[in-house]
């Protein structure tokens, strides 16, 4: 064998050493990349779940009028003011106008984020109701 292809041969056997060995680092950054966005789609909850009622340590020793004035303040953020789809003229305008330029479509997107962030809002308003309703059970605060 010439010294030509001894080089050659032993430049493609090194070559082919370093292509596998960036690959396998290349296999091993795209299964840590899968494991961050598996673990980012895990922290974002879309459906609700149930949620057992527990009171802080300083809710215990409120007394049933300090629960009834907690749950009067709290009540307020349980309801939505927001517009269904159908009722909200910032949908529709973005309908109308998308038709024409798609780019108007994003006001959805808009709207189905700030649908997320407000029912957000009202189940940890509506948590929060259940577990002072929870509090005044215990205490018997309905009673007389």
């Amino acid at each position: 064998m010439s010294n030509y292809r001894f080089r050659l041969l032993l430049a493609v056997l090194l070559l082919g050493s370093t292509v596998a060995v960036q690959a396998s680092e290349f296999e091993q950054d795209v299964k840590q990349i899968i494991r961050e966005v598996k673990a980012a789609f895990n922290s974002i909850d879309l459906y609700r779940v149930p949620q057992v009622p527990s009171a802080a340590a300083e809710e215990l020793s409120l007394t049933c009028r300090e629960l009834e004035w907690a749950m009067t303040t709290v009540v307020s953020n349980s309801y939505s003011y927001n517009p269904s789809f159908y009722d909200d003229p910032v949908q529709g305008a973005g309908i109308w106008v998308g038709t024409m330029y798609y780019v108007a479509y994003a006001t959805i997107l808009y709207g189905v984020y700030t649908d997320y962030t407000e029912d957000r809002r009202v189940i940890a308003a509506e948590d929060r109701i259940a577990v002072l309703r929870h509090l005044k059970a215990e205490k018997r605060c309905f009673e007389s």
